[in-house]
């Protein structure tokens, strides 16, 4: 076992696109309760064994350990690692700067994924002036190398379980990375959190140990859930996750966060969120679909999950079917459609002279733009943009139109499902178009938010769209009323759309909706929360 404290400046050493060296991180799977994690306790340093002489090596020698820990993207304070030593719980031994140690200790293949590619951007564009290549590896392999067959190995989850440590409630640096204006930790940089850890557990799975197979491309091919099930201030977190589900080429990675008791910190706090992510393999050289490890179910939980996860594919594929865009709404949303287009009209026609009601917005005045140039700071290791970053650009933009929608900070609920379709260029122009396309007002006072991503060209003045956002917000101030008076007399605008597009995308908010609450209320079930 291993568990990473994520400090300072420094982003959580995991890609969701690499193949370079990964920390070797094992935790113990809790049979008893799905969705759970077993946390070992620390104990006395016993006598120096061969895997405590290579952390002292590795502790001794600052100068390269601070040389490895900058190429790894990670600051040479960056806490401490708790390593576990053969492979017992209750050996511990507790050192500071020891990511480079338990990557050898390990590991005998002395892997650590970096979410920061080591070639330097730098290198990269020296490169192209002719100057000499950098030494530095690439996920995607030598193209002139001789790789050896990949082996599939039979895994288990546990053997995927990973974890990252964010002290916000003692580390002031690390914090200022991540706080908002409001004091809280900022939703859209957890994403990005979220979307490396994926790709760290998703690589971790897929290692068959030898450095000599042919690579693999691991890419997020959708994120198809974030829930979270209650507001959490500044305090200690962990991140954590394993594979539940895998099939040929794709894998589900399920992750959650959750907070820290500073008394307890061995104990597992309250769960804040829980995550599936839909990773992708493809062999780096042909560019086809790769064929990944296959899972051992070792006990009826992990089961359960990997029949969690067959129910979830099946359902994205249900939905895939019967979305708008191939079949017409069911009879019952014919009718939603026709109530809504009798009210409209009332307020369109200037003979009736009804005047539209307070509460109710047309949502073609809810929109709102920006537009972001993606900068190379941003990349992975394929220099395209990372799906995480993207993922808070979009939130950010959504959650600046929800405030503006109910004159209010909104409280995030939930990010449905979103398929990465097309990747996204350095150096390009991203636009993004934020819109409420759901929200039915009363009793009611949860929303749609849609953000639509568009890769524009400039040179011939063309855009492609890469991605659908869909975000789920509740206006706070319903729940105000009771005790004070910020929420007096407030009531949550109606979403009303007037033509026959804007009715599709009510449907489709609405549908999320529905479908969304289930899963909601699934994952409190699963939880026992």
């Amino acid at each position: 076992m291993q568990r990473i404290t994520f400090s300072t400046a420094s982003r959580p050493f995991f890609s969701r696109a690499s193949r370079f060296p990964c920390v070797n991180t094992k935790r113990h799977l809790n049979t008893e309760k799905p969705l759970y994690f077993s946390v070992a306790k620390s104990s006395a340093k016993e006598p120096a064994t061969p895997k405590e002489q290579i952390i002292s090596k590795h502790l001794s020698a600052d100068k390269k350990g601070s040389e490895l820990l900058d190429k790894l993207g990670a600051s040479n304070k960056a806490g401490s690692t708790v390593i576990t030593i053969n492979g017992s719980p209750s050996s511990t031994f507790i050192s500071p700067l020891s990511a480079a140690a338990a990557a050898e200790a390990n590991n005998p293949s002395n892997k650590v994924f970096t979410v920061r590619p080591i070639t330097s951007w730098i290198d990269k564009l020296a490169q192209r002036h002719g100057s000499p290549a950098s030494t530095s590896a690439h996920g995607n392999g030598d193209p002139n190398k001789k790789y050896s067959k990949r082996e599939l190995v039979l895994k288990t989850m546990q053997q995927s379980y990973t974890e990252i440590i964010l002290p916000f409630a003692t580390d002031n640096a690390l914090l200022e990375e991540y706080i908002n204006y409001g004091g809280t930790v900022r939703h859209g940089k957890i994403m990005e959190d979220l979307d490396a850890l994926a790709g760290a557990i998703s690589y971790k799975h897929c290692d068959d140990g030898n450095l000599e197979s042919s690579p693999l491309t691991i890419v997020t091919a959708s994120v198809d859930r974030i829930d979270f099930l209650k507001p959490f201030g500044v305090s200690d977190l962990r991140l954590s996750g394993h594979v539940t589900y895998v099939g040929y080429s794709s894998m589900e990675v399920f992750m959650k966060m959750e907070e820290i008791n500073k008394d307890k910190p061995g104990e597992h706090g309250d769960t804040i969120l829980v995550a599936r992510f839909t990773m992708v393999a493809r062999d780096s050289l042909t560019g086809k679909a790769g064929q990944i490890n296959p899972l051992l179910l070792q006990n009826d939980a992990e089961k359960k999950l990997f029949q969690m996860g067959e129910d979830h594919k099946a359902r994205k594929r249900l939905a895939a079917d019967t979305a708008l865009t191939k079949r017409p709404p069911t009879q019952d949303e014919r009718f939603l459609i026709h109530d809504l287009y009798l009210e409209y009209s009332k307020y369109d026609n200037p003979q009736l002279k009804v005047k539209k009601p307070d509460d109710v917005e047309w949502m073609a005045d809810t929109k709102m733009s920006a537009i972001q140039i993606m900068q190379p700071q941003d990349r992975n290791i394929h220099d395209k943009i990372f799906g995480g970053y993207l993922m808070r650009l979009a939130y950010e933009l959504a959650f600046c139109n929800a405030s503006v929608f109910i004159k209010y900070r909104p409280t995030f609920l939930a990010l449905d499902e979103i398929s990465f379709r097309k990747p996204v260029p350095i150096g390009t122009f991203l636009a993004l178009d934020s819109q409420i396309v759901f929200a039915e007002g009363g009793d009611h006072h949860s929303f749609q938010v849609m953000v639509k991503a568009d890769v524009l060209n400039v040179r011939n003045g063309t855009r492609e769209t890469t991605n659908h956002f869909w975000f789920t917000f509740t206006d706070p101030q319903r729940s105000q009323e009771e005790g004070g008076d910020a929420g007096k007399g407030y009531v949550t605008p109606r979403i009303m759309p007037r033509t026959y597009a804007e009715s599709m995308l009510y449907l489709e908010g609405k549908r999320r909706r529905m479908e969304g609450a289930k899963l909601a209320h699934l994952n409190r079930k699963n939880l026992g929360l």
